[in-house]
């Protein structure tokens, strides 16, 4: 009896340890266990995307069969659907003639530059067609913008009218000449003050008597260069100025009058140096009469050379340096 309850005193105290042992151990070992499963569901998951086989090509197509591209038609339908639906910079949204003002009402277009309307015109600019049009050889590693200042001086025949109403008096043909000073602010458009003058004689119709006159003209001009930045450089030219002329009257007086000037004409340059141009022109120096003094049409065929400055300095500093050379 004695021994049998030794027995049970020694079982118990053991078969109770091992109990809390198991315990512990099923307790650790239950986190491995569940992490285990969920990486093995993720690899799972991971093989079965890799096992699916997409293909490249639809089915009935080739890899050589070529992309239909749509239509001229339904190409300028959608470019014009997109450019009707623009929003301009003020955030207004709708289509671009979409104003009761009209094509050109306010609030229309205005994010176009000034520009952008002139190249409506067939008027070209850097900002829209860069340094030059296919049309001519263009300058290389040089620039008329280099120096985009210019002294000129010019010379010419001037195809003189007279002021006279009554065309009783004439006045001769003569040498007009002068100055000029301009400055080209973009590859093709200039502006310039030019100053000439002439000496034309006066005569009254039927006479050989001929008495000295007097034409001189000042004017500010605008100059479009329709090719940019070539070599050869053909140009358009027109402004607005004072004309004086000096003649005499069906009685021998004296007739002075000064008179707004509208010149305009066409010419050509060429860049022979980057400091040296040649000049031709054709000038139709229109001056619009006023009482006792007709519309004068002063014709004028010059040539000159143009003297280029305003060139930079080379500067080897980390700064921007403001100083000239010719």
């Amino acid at each position: 009896m004695e021994l049998g309850n030794i027995r049970r005193r020694r079982l118990v105290p053991r078969a109770i340890f091992a109990t809390a042992a198991c315990c512990a151990w099923w307790l650790m070992s239950a986190p491995q266990s569940l992490s285990a499963a969920e990486v093995s569901e993720d690899f799972l998951e991971v093989q079965e995307s890799l096992s699916t086989e997409e293909t490249m090509f639809p089915e009935g197509r080739s890899i050589l069969d070529e992309e239909v591209l749509p239509s001229a038609d339904e190409s300028d339908a959608s470019l014009e659907d997109a450019t009707n639906s623009l929003i301009d910079p003020q955030g207004e949204i709708g289509a671009l003639g979409e104003s009761p003002g009209g094509e050109f009402g306010p609030g229309v277009h205005e994010h176009l530059r000034p520009f952008d309307y002139m190249r409506h015109w067939g008027f070209h600019h850097s900002s829209t067609e860069g340094r030059f049009v296919d049309k001519n050889v263009p300058l290389h590693f040089s620039s008329w913008l280099n120096r985009p200042y210019h002294v000129d001086w010019f010379a010419g025949p001037l195809l003189s009218d007279s002021p006279n109403k009554t065309h009783h008096v004439k006045q001769t043909n003569a040498l007009f000449g002068g100055l000029r000073f301009g400055w080209d602010f973009d590859y093709y458009w200039g502006t310039e003050w030019r100053f000439g003058w002439s000496d034309p004689e006066i005569f009254y119709e039927g006479s050989s008597v001929r008495q000295p006159g007097q034409y001189w003209a000042s004017d500010v001009n605008l100059i479009y260069y329709p090719w940019g930045d070539t070599r050869l450089r053909p140009f358009f030219i027109t402004g607005i100025g004072i004309s004086q002329v000096g003649s005499i009257h069906n009685d021998g007086g004296g007739l002075e009058a000064n008179l707004l000037g509208t010149p305009f004409g066409l010419g050509i340059q060429f860049q022979q140096t980057p400091w040296l141009a040649w000049r031709a022109e054709i000038m139709d120096n229109l001056a619009w009469g006023s009482e006792g003094v007709s519309t004068t049409q002063n014709i004028s065929f010059t040539a000159g050379m143009n003297i280029r400055y305003g060139a930079r300095k080379p500067s080897y500093w980390p700064w921007r340096t403001s100083r000239h050379s010719w």
